[in-house]
C-alpha cells in the first residue's frame, strides 16, 4: 500500500546501509592497521591474551639481553683470570729456578724481586677487573650486608652501608670502630684493616678502598664521641642473572654463579697466607715450599675456570631458549591479533559491493513515494 508520510522501505534500506558502513569501516581499519583487533569490542578475550603475550615477549627480550650481558661479564672475568694464571705459572717457574743449586743466593734475591712484583700485579688485576663497577675476581660479587641490626650492630650506630663490596666468599664479620676523627675497619681474622680520617662532624661518606665498601655517616656523627662502633656482617652470596620470565624470578628464572676469587689470599700465594718471609725464594728450602703452594694455586684457578665455563655454557643455552620462546610467543600473538590480509581483502571487496548496492536501493526507495502522484492525477 503506497504511503507518503513514512517510507518504511527507505528506512529499512538506510538501516542496512548504516550497518554495512560500520562493517566496511572495521574492514578498512583492519587493513590499514594490520591488526584484526583494533578495539576491545573487536575481540575482548583475544585482546587480553595478546596483550599478556606482548608483555611476556618484552620481558623475554630483556631476559635475552640479560643473558648476553652475563656472558660478557663472564668473558671479562675469564680474561682477568687467564692473566692471573699466567702470572702464577711464571711464579712457579721462578720458584723452580730458585729451588735448584745452579743459582746462588744473590741470584735468588733477584728472583724474589720479580716474585714480589708478580704478587703486586695479581692484586692489581684482581682490583681492576670490573664490570659496571662491580669487582669480579676478589670474591665480593654477590655479597650482601646483613641489614638486621641485631647482627650488623654498626648499622644501629648511625651508619649506612652503601656498597657491599667487601671481599670474601663466605659470611664474615667486620668491625667498625672510632677514635676521634679516625674510623677503622678490621676483618674477623685481623689480617686486614684500614683507617680513614674524616674531615669533621655531620653527614658524610667515607670510603674504605682496601675493603671495597663505603659507609655513610648520619647527621649525628661527631668526632668528639664514639658514634661509630660495632660489627658489620657480610653474607657471601651467589651472583644471579635473570634469563627467563616463567613467573619464578627468585628461583628457576635465574642462573647463579658462586663468587670468583683469585686474590692472593684466596690462592694462598701472599706473604701472609703462606707464612713465608719477604725473602720467600731466597733459600732453596723456601722455594721448594713455594712450589707446593703455587701448585695448589693453579688448581684453585682451574676451579674458577670451571665455574666460569659451566656458567657460560648454561647461560648460552638459556639465551637460545629465550630467543626461541620470543619467536614462538611472537607467532602466537600474531595469530591472535594480526589480520589475515587475504581474508580481510575478500571481506572488504564484499562489503564495498554491498555498500554500493544498498546505496542504489536506498535511492530507489526514496523515489518510490513519487508513484503516489499518479493516483492523485
Amino acid at each position: 500500500m503506497p504511503r507518503i508520510s513514512t517510507n518504511v522501505t527507505a528506512v529499512r534500506a538506510q538501516r542496512i546501509l548504516t550497518q554495512g558502513d560500520r562493517a566496511f569501516g572495521k574492514s578498512v581499519a583492519r587493513l590499514s592497521s594490520g591488526f584484526r583487533i583494533n578495539r576491545a569490542s573487536d575481540d575482548a578475550a583475544g585482546l587480553g591474551i595478546a596483550n599478556k603475550i606482548r608483555a611476556d615477549v618484552g620481558a623475554l627480550k630483556q631476559a635475552s639481553r640479560n643473558a648476553e650481558q652475563a656472558i660478557s661479564l663472564l668473558q671479562v672475568a675469564e680474561g682477568g683470570a687467564f692473566q692471573v694464571e699466567a702470572i702464577v705459572e711464571r711464579m712457579k717457574e721462578l720458584a723452580s729456578q730458585s729451588a735448584s743449586d745452579n743459582v746462588s743466593d744473590s741470584d735468588r734475591v733477584l728472583i724474589q724481586a720479580e716474585f714480589t712484583e708478580l704478587q703486586s700485579e695479581i692484586t692489581r688485576i684482581v682490583d681492576t677487573t670490573k664490570f659496571q663497577g662491580n669487582a669480579l675476581l676478589d670474591g665480593s660479587l654477590g655479597n650482601t650486608v646483613d641489614t638486621n641490626v641485631a647482627n650488623s650492630t654498626a648499622l644501629a650506630a648511625g651508619t649506612e652501608v652503601q656498597s657491599a663490596g667487601i671481599s670474601g666468599t663466605s659470611t664474615d664479620t667486620y668491625t667498625l670502630s672510632q677514635a676521634g676523627a679516625d674510623i677503622t675497619i678490621v676483618n674477623s681474622a685481623a689480617s686486614l684493616q684500614q683507617t680513614v680520617t674524616v674531615g669533621g662532624n655531620g653527614k658524610q661518606t667515607i670510603n674504605f678502598t682496601a675493603f671495597g665498601v663505603s659507609v655513610e655517616l648520619t647527621a649525628s656523627f661527631a668526632t668528639t664521641a664514639n658514634t661509630v662502633a660495632g660489627d658489620l656482617v657480610v653474607n657471601g652470596g651467589n651472583t644471579s642473572f635473570l634469563v627467563s620470565v616463567s613467573g619464578d624470578p627468585t628461583g628457576q628464572d635465574k642462573v647463579s654463579l658462586t663468587s670468583l676469587d683469585v686474590s692472593l689470599d684466596a690462592l694462598g700465594v701472599s706473604i701472609v697466607a703462606t707464612g713465608l718471609t719477604a725473602e720467600s725464594l731466597a733459600t732453596k728450602t723456601a722455594a721448594e715450599t713455594a712450589i707446593g703452594v703455587l701448585d695448589a694455586a693453579i688448581q684453585d684457578i682451574a676451579v674458577v675456570f670451571g665455574s666460569i665455563g659451566a656458567a657460560q655454557n648454561r647461560i648460552e643455552f638459556a639465551l637460545n631458549n629465550a630467543d626461541t620462546a620470543i619467536e614462538n610467543f611472537t607467532a602466537a600473538q600474531s595469530v591472535i591479533r594480526d589480520v589475515d590480509v587475504a581474508t580481510e581483502s575478500t571481506e572488504f571487496a564484499r562489503l564495498s559491493i554491498q555498500q554500493q548496492a544498498t546505496t542504489a536501493m536506498l535511492a530507489q526507495a526514496n523515489a518510490a513515494p513519487q508513484l503516489v502522484l499518479q493516483l492523485l492525477g
